[in-house]
């Protein structure tokens, strides 16, 4: 996530981003895909 959204981990916002997708991954719906994924076939 944070290379595919070139986040900083020093900037609130992107820890905050990267905080609730953390949980959605591990305790939730799985989180956001990058853009542009496609999943393999």
């Amino acid at each position: 996530l944070i290379n595919e959204n070139r986040l900083s981990v020093v900037d609130p916002k992107a820890r905050k981003f990267l905080e609730e997708q953390m949980e959605a991954f591990l305790f939730g719906d799985g989180g956001a895909m990058p853009e542009g994924y496609v999943p393999a076939k």
